[in-house]
């Protein structure tokens, strides 16, 4: 079974550091609406290098894939409903 390289682990490393303080320097910058949808999808980029690398789904037989494929859109769901909770309430 293939598995990353000691120099993919530290590559990626270090772009997750690099996108963890650009998701702090963003947090301090004035943006806006923008803001939270950048963090967001910053967020899902770390998601998918820790996924892909860490967790070695890259490497991965088509099995584990689908069944990692199947947790994430059951969270997708999740937050779906939860978001859905939460703006339909009435809070004023």
């Amino acid at each position: 079974m293939k598995t990353p390289s000691k120099k993919a682990y530290a590559v990626t490393w270090i772009v997750l550091v690099i996108l963890h303080f650009t998701i702090l320097g963003s947090a301090y910058l004035k943006l806006g609406w923008a803001n939270t949808p950048l963090i967001v999808a910053l967020a899902f980029v770390q998601t998918g290098l820790v996924l892909f690398y860490f967790m070695e789904i890259r490497y991965s037989t088509k099995v584990v894939r689908v069944f990692a494929a199947a947790g994430f859109f059951w969270l997708a769901i999740q937050f779906t409903l939860t978001m859905s909770d939460y703006l339909m309430r009435q809070w004023h």
